[in-house]
């Protein structure tokens, strides 16, 4: 499987009112490329990058810079304009589109593997829109094979066939066998309870190709070629890797009753601007007084550690880059997130990978992270899911 590709957003308006709801989305979404076709301007709130007409001339080049790609016109006209410059699902950047009213935010390509489904979520959020997700894992809430061990390095060994079937296979309810030999458990960071149909605790070599149709194998195993004979285009193999990367801790802050899912989106959105992976991380640290928080404990129980409390005079003891008196009004303390992230790691300031980042999810709940440089972990390697 390829890696994610780079995130470089592109919102790319035809008509005045796309040029709109473009800026609009521009504003809450610094990290993009505004481009719109002239002789459409906004404001002036956000730099513009004009386009000569027609688009036509300008897709080829918007769909190999930028990812995602998010066009603001119907969708019939955004497949016209993809279709000639599609290669695969593997290749291809996520393409959204936004109708002219922007009542519907709808993924075209990429949208579950290449993220045009997450990407759609924050827009429709940001234009009060329904996103239309309609990728059957995404829309039924159950496991993605190939999205499986993707944020824990996980290298995945399967032939596009294997993918797709056994990819039907968990959507279809069908018996699949799950056969877990090393790694890391934090794949429950967003698959907390596996569907019931995929069957953990099996040895491989008990797997009956007569009981089940299908095996997800996480092994570091070299002596393969057997089991893959035996389960033709029904296996994926996925490799963990030895060695996860710098240890990081991870500082967080959030609103009462945040839920978790908006804590995992958080993480996940801030390691699009300091990638890292799960099995990195090796302290959850936050403020005393969240210590009862459902979902910061449900996240740490997931990740497999502990909820490490620092009362609001430690915190404020901490040099951090990006105080805030609104926080210290609050909380006693002018940092949380950087604080309890710099305690919990290296201690300092230097360390910080990643400063304060400040996420809203779709709920309203604000949640604001940051990353230290961490300390080792003791190895440990529990495989009972």
């Amino acid at each position: 499987m390829n890696p994610p590709l780079p995130l470089r957003p592109a919102l790319v308006a035809l008509t005045r009112r796309g040029a709109l709801h473009a800026t609009q989305v521009a504003q809450q979404w610094p990290e993009a490329t505004l481009y719109l076709l002239k002789p459409w301007a906004n404001d002036g709130t956000v730099t513009v990058h004009p386009l000569e007409p027609p688009l036509s001339q300008h897709v080829a080049s918007l769909l190999q810079g930028h990812n995602p790609v998010c066009f603001f016109c119907a969708l019939g006209a955004v497949v016209r304009l993809i279709a000639p410059h599609l290669h695969s699902k593997q290749r291809d950047p996520a393409v959204l589109a936004v109708d002219e009213t922007a009542r519907f935010v709808i993924p075209v390509v990429s949208g579950h593997g290449g993220g045009a489904n997450h990407h759609a979520l924050r827009v429709a959020r940001w234009l009060n829109a329904l996103p239309v997700i309609t990728t059957a894992s995404d829309g039924l809430g159950t496991l993605a094979v190939d999205l499986l061990g993707r944020a824990l390095g996980w290298q995945i060994h399967a032939s596009p066939q294997a993918l797709t079937r056994v990819a039907a296979c968990v959507v279809n309810d069908e018996p699949v066998a799950w056969v877990q030999e090393c790694g890391s458990r934090r794949w429950q960071v967003n698959w907390p309870v596996l569907p019931m149909n995929i069957l953990p605790g099996i040895p491989i070599d008990q797997v009956d190709p007569r009981t089940y149709r299908a095996v997800l194998w996480i092994t570091r195993r070299t002596d393969v070629a057997e089991m893959e004979a035996r389960w033709p285009d029904r296996l994926i193999r996925y490799v963990p890797p030895t060695d996860t990367g710098e240890p990081l801790a991870v500082g967080i802050g959030c609103d009462r009753g945040t839920p978790v899912a908006v804590l995992v989106e958080a993480l996940t959105e801030a390691s699009r601007s300091y990638p890292f992976g799960w099995d990195q991380i090796t302290d959850l640290a936050t403020i005393d007084r969240k210590g009862d928080e459902a979902g910061l404990l449900n996240l740490a129980d997931r990740l497999h550690l502990p909820l490490t409390l620092y009362p609001a005079e430690q915190l404020a003891a901490v040099v951090v880059p990006n105080p805030s008196e609104t926080v210290r009004r609050h909380m006693n303390t002018p940092s949380v997130a950087e604080a309890a992230a710099l305690l919990a790691g290296c201690g300092k300031e230097e360390g910080l990978r990643l400063p304060k980042f400040c996420h809203r999810g779709e709920s309203g709940h604000h949640v604001t992270i940051a990353l230290a440089r961490g300390e080792p972990a003791p190895h440990q390697e529990n495989l009972s899911p």
